[in-house]
């Protein structure tokens, strides 16, 4: 029950709810007259939309009535260009800014969100003088050093870094940018890699802090932690980073994003690992909570083996990075996929190995009536029999690699999915 209630909390939240294209439910309420927050329904969302798009926040090219991920993150830029609480709930206060005439003419003095403009696929990255440019859909090696750069300073926050310059990868590099008060595009060109290996190598040349006295409790990097220490629902910051990166270490935080906000899934993964530990199930972290942290962490440990649940979460986590990449006939890598070459990359990611060929994969996995998420949905398009595929990932939507749009999200129930569906089956791993 736990494992579902976790999946069904996880695919709500997911990235790709940003795509679902929800019917709206018509209400009477005047937008402001009701909370708006993450899952919500209603005409009053594609409104909020829209007020955000005009000002340039909602960057999504159509406007739903579906409270996504895309959404949040407006509403939370708007929130933390407006000096508002950043929680990406849209109350009263938030409501108050937004409706206010004058924002327009005060944007002068606040920091509006910068959108840079996805690259067009197959197209190389610039390069100029001084070194490569590397941005939105980029490849390769430099863009993996990259990430292992940003997440040494913690501004990359993925659970694992690859070699696709994704949406993640592009809002990471946005970050740092902010924080050296240089234009925030999103864009790694030479003068911010250049900063990125300047601070590198500043934190490296950096002494370690002395170490503390055995009874006193300590963070990752061996500081001291003051008595009184606790992060609870509503704490934010780097201290939260950490947190949800060690839990996610130890396999309590199972949410693919880390964040800087101690929200209701943060609370719950401290209450598994209080739980697990012998310990008050409180959801608070105080130093008794990060000793016991740091203790489970020193002990040897054995490879877990992932739950079905945990393995889904994985790929969907995995096919997150890749949206944009563009379609290639053959394609098996970040380069460009087919649909075949796509479905084996992300379970191959998390250890599960599938045959290369829609038809064989077919043929390898067992039918389900009625498709769960993780399950593969199948097509029959240029020739008789299965020759296309995607990975169903709930509310009628399903993610794969489409020859006119490259890796997306589409929906099942539209009239052209329909009519060369030809059933769902389940991987047996």
């Amino acid at each position: 029950m736990e494992k579902n209630k976790t999946l069904k909390r996880f695919i709500m939240t997911s990235t790709f709810a940003g795509a679902f294209l929800a019917a709206p439910l018509i209400g009477e309420a005047s937008l402001g007259d009701q909370t708006l927050k993450l899952g919500k329904t209603h005409n009053d969302v594609k409104e909020l939309q829209s007020i955000l798009k005009s000002r340039g926040y909602f960057k999504h090219k159509e406007t739903t009535s579906y409270f996504g991920p895309i959404t949040r993150k407006a509403v939370m830029d708007f929130q933390r260009s407006n000096g508002l609480v950043v929680d990406g709930i849209v109350g009263k206060n938030t409501y108050s800014k937004l409706l206010q005439k004058s924002n327009r003419d005060d944007q002068s003095s606040v920091q509006k969100p910068n959108v840079s403009k996805p690259s067009i696929p197959n197209k190389p990255a610039v390069t100029t003088q001084t070194g490569k440019v590397l941005k939105l859909n980029s490849t390769g090696k430099e863009v993996k050093k990259l990430q292992e750069d940003l997440k040494y300073l913690g501004f990359f926050t993925f659970y694992k870094t690859t070699e696709f310059y994704g949406t993640i990868t592009t809002e990471a590099v946005r970050k740092f940018q902010i924080s050296q008060r240089i234009k925030a595009t999103g864009v790694a060109d030479a003068a911010t890699l250049a900063k990125v290996q300047k601070q590198v190598a500043a934190k490296k040349q950096t002494p370690a802090p002395s170490k503390p006295a055995p009874s006193k409790p300590t963070s990752p990097n061996n500081t001291p932690v003051k008595d009184n220490y606790q992060l609870k629902f509503g704490s934010k910051g780097a201290e939260v980073v950490q947190l949800q990166t060690r839990l996610k270490k130890l396999g309590y935080f199972t949410y693919p994003m880390i964040t800087d906000y101690f929200g209701m899934v943060t609370e719950e993964s401290v209450e598994k690992f209080q739980k697990a530990n012998g310990l008050p199930v409180t959801g608070i972290v105080n130093t008794t909570v990060l000793n016991k942290i740091t203790e489970v962490e020193k002990k040897p440990v054995n490879q877990p083996i992932k739950s079905r649940d945990q393995i889904t979460i994985n790929v969907i986590a995995n096919a997150t990075e890749l949206m944009g990449v563009p379609y290639v006939w053959g394609g098996t890598t970040t380069r460009g996929f087919d649909c075949s070459g796509f479905i084996q990359y992300v379970f191959a990611k998390e250890g599960v190995k599938l045959p290369r060929t829609t038809a064989q994969m077919w043929n390898a996995t067992t039918y389900v009536s009625k498709p769960a998420v993780g399950d593969l949905v199948f097509f029959e398009t240029y020739t008789t029999g299965p020759s296309h595929l995607g990975i169903y990932i709930g509310n009628n939507q399903f993610v794969h690699s489409g020859s006119s749009t490259g890796v997306t999200v589409s929906n099942l129930n539209t009239r052209y999915w329909q009519n060369i569906y030809l059933g769902s089956k389940r991987i047996n791993y």
